[in-house]
């Protein structure tokens, strides 16, 4: 045997400083430094050491110490080239017959080979033969009370840095063990260990056992599996159970063997979601008017399942504002954390929530006090005058509902006081309307002061929430507060929080863009707008909002004259309303996009081509629309020729006027040159004149019309040629 003073463990920890140093390429783990630091800081303390060269030949009985190649010495001279060592390993305890080398160190130039065998000699079944990096990080066991080594280096050239590279040799920790400890149970989840609440499936689970590592003989045969769940005891290799509630279900199994008598549990923890609360979801108006657009926000908020208490939840709303009660106290309790758990920075918050409902919540200040005394300040008096949740204003002892407004290291909003509030509308538990309502949005906030100043003070212990209201006469109620540290704290058994990993609107099955999410309709009436949610836990849940949708003045602008009309005429537009009477409705011409002064009426006079508009409001329900009318003009001046030519060639055959057409009932004689009337009609337009019946020569006329509201007359002579 070989036994460490203090001087070989200095050279081990040298020897793997420099290992480290030089390649770079080998992993040590804290056992081994734990190990060198014992030795060096304990001088009296001996630790054995089996180098294979020393030993070669030799049958070592032993449970402990550390299996190495032949350069323990020093690392800068490995092991030689030629070599060729064996070593046997016998269990020292007969209650632990299974040998164990857990090879810290393990890296064999090219050709080098370690022969490793589950037994006394080389005539025992080879377990591996391993060169290169092949058992580094890597554990051997026995299947008997023995083990057998064999190295066989190759003939390199010992002087040759070249070929002493990748030469390091290894470091195996002996140990031994109970054949019962190398026995394992397993679980496979075959619905995996996700589910939904509520679910109608049962889940199932399989079980296998074996001994490790796979040189172990046993008979699968006469093993006996038990589950345990909720405390029922049931047999076999497989689980079938019902999960329908939301928790941390731990399963276990127990297998035996008995043949041996060895037992092994395993155990695996199936979540069942919890339900989100969506809370906070609400279209910012509760009535819009066709085609406006409103938003659409979307809040789900997934609440944690704990096996111990994370929040205070009041039987009774507690009153806020009032001289007897300014001040809102409660006190969460923890013990479920390691011992010794402290705080060391704000991420170690998950988040901090009060459940509220206030009038005005500049007037509030929220803190947090730790089990060691420090107090941060959460949210500071002052701010926007805004609503917290939705009060009843007018009766302070009715509670509202309250939203819930958390403080967290990854906050979705500044601190309290300088965020923006958002406006609705909203019916209070009393049944009164509020329109246009400013509150502040729930969510996440940042505190005031930073979380970073509980930093050393415990997590189990007391943690204390105060509430505390500056102005007494305006009122709310606190419900209750949550504190939720990070998930990493926890017993994996104890808590679980969904995560929310899609969020989608819908309109009439129509997707919509984002969360918030913009929205018209253009039909009147009740409209539902759907939210979506799905969890990591492939869970989905929804909830729908109605928004009450409001008709569209609906009218059209008719013209007194036919468009164009001509230059210089006017014309009276007038508005017909067309889905209503229009008594409530009022009325405001534009041209150009511009507002016409004092142009308020139904009708309106245009002379100027131009687009006109009329906007309507419809005072009953606020809603406004546009309606347009484009004003055009043309020359409607009359040509009226002084000869045409009946000759039936297609052209000029009649004594038409051009523009005419513009002049209704237009009249018209016309005479010979002795004065005897030859032709006469009351609407000439279209009933042109041919000259039938008369010779050519030159004929007077005289034609009447009206223009602008007045009678004109126009003569002159027409010459007959055919």
């Amino acid at each position: 045997m070989f036994i460490f003073d203090t001087c070989t463990a200095h050279k081990i920890k040298t020897w793997l400083y420099r290992i480290d140093k030089k390649m770079h390429s080998v992993k040590f783990y804290p056992f081994v430094f734990s190990l060198l630091i014992l030795l060096t800081a304990d001088k009296s303390f001996a630790q054995i050491t089996f180098p294979i060269d020393i030993h070669d030949g030799q049958t070592i009985e032993t449970c402990n110490g550390f299996f190495t190649d032949s350069s323990l010495g020093d690392p800068d001279e490995p092991y030689g080239p030629n070599e060729d060592y064996q070593v046997t390993f016998v269990s020292a305890d007969p209650g632990q017959e299974q040998l164990t080398f857990y090879f810290e160190v393990f890296q064999l130039g090219q050709g080098d080979v370690l022969y490793v065998y589950d037994g006394s000699d080389e005539s025992a079944p080879l377990l591996i033969e391993a060169t290169l990096e092949d058992l580094s990080d890597d554990t051997l066991y026995s299947s008997t009370g023995s083990m057998h080594f064999r190295f066989v280096s190759d003939d390199f050239d010992a002087d040759d840095p070249d070929a002493l590279a990748g030469r390091v040799g290894w470091l195996a920790v002996i140990g031994c063990v109970n054949v019962c400890d190398l026995f394992e149970a397993y679980i496979d989840p075959l619905d995996g260990l996700m589910h939904c609440p509520g679910s109608a499936e049962a889940v199932s689970f399989a079980a296998s056992a074996g001994y490790f590592p796979d040189n172990i003989e046993y008979d699968p045969e006469a093993f006996v599996y038990t589950w345990t769940i909720e405390g029922q005891e049931i047999p076999g290799h497989e689980l079938t159970h019902f999960f329908p509630a939301p928790g941390a279900y731990t399963v276990w199994l127990s297998v035996s063997d008995t043949e041996t008598g060895c037992v092994a549990t395993a155990h695996v923890v199936l979540m069942v979601a919890t339900i989100p609360s969506f809370t906070g979801t609400m279209a910012s108006v509760e009535t819009a008017c066709a085609n406006e657009n409103f938003i659409l926000y979307g809040v789900a908020n997934p609440p944690p399942w704990t096996g111990f208490p994370t929040s205070v939840e009041e039987e009774v709303p507690f009153l806020i504002g009032l001289e007897s009660a300014y001040l809102y106290e409660s006190t969460l309790e923890f013990d479920v954390f390691q011992e010794g758990v402290e705080v060391l920075s704000a991420e170690d918050f998950d988040l901090i929530c009060v459940h509220v409902e206030h009038v005005d919540q500049s007037q509030l200040m929220f803190e947090l006090e730790s089990p060691a005394g420090t107090i941060v300040q959460l949210k500071a008096y002052g701010g926007p005058t805004a609503n917290l949740g939705e009060p009843v204003v007018w009766d302070d002892h009715i509670p509202g509902d309250p939203y819930a407004y958390c403080f967290s290291p990854f906050p979705q909003y500044g601190k309290m006081a300088v965020t923006t509030p958002q406006f609705h509308e909203y019916t209070d538990n009393a049944g009164n309307y509020y329109f246009n309502a400013a509150h502040m949005p729930p969510g996440n906030y940042t505190p005031d002061e930073s979380l970073n100043d509980f930093a050393g003070s415990p997590m189990n212990g007391a943690w204390t929430l105060r509430v505390e209201d500056q102005t007494i006469g305006e009122s709310g109620h606190v419900f209750g507060w949550g504190l939720l540290f990070d998930a990493g704290f926890y017993p994996d058994s104890l808590i679980f929080v969904p995560e929310i990993i899609q969020e989608q609107w819908f309109q009439n099955g129509d997707a919509l863009s984002g969360n918030p999410a913009a929205a018209s309709v253009a039909e009147p009436g009740d409209h539902q707008f759907l939210f979506e949610i799905t969890d990591n836990f492939g869970c989905t849940y929804d909830t729908t909002l109605t928004v009450h949708i409001l008709p569209l003045p609906e009218a059209e602008i008719t013209s007194e004259l036919e468009i164009p009309i001509c230059e210089g005429d006017s014309t009276l537009l007038t508005v017909h309303p067309i889905n209503h009477d229009g008594l409530n409705w009022e009325y405001q011409w534009q041209v150009g996009g511009v507002d016409m002064p004092g142009r308020t009426y139904d009708t309106l006079m245009v002379k100027d081509p131009g687009v006109y508009s009329v906007m309507i409001t419809d005072t009953n329900t606020g809603c406004i629309d546009f309606f347009e009318k484009e004003i055009t003009d043309q020359n409607c001046d009359l040509t009226i020729p002084n000869v045409f030519t009946p000759n039936a060639d297609g052209i000029n055959d009649e004594f038409e006027i051009k523009n005419l057409e513009h002049y209704p009932n237009a009249h018209m004689v016309i005479y010979n040159r002795w004065g005897k009337k030859v032709f006469e009609h009351n609407d000439y337009y279209n009933n042109w004149w041919d000259g039938a019946n008369v010779p050519d020569g030159t004929y007077y006329y005289v034609l009447r019309y009206t223009r602008m509201g007045k009678t004109r007359y126009t003569e002159g002579t027409v010459t007959i040629i055919r």
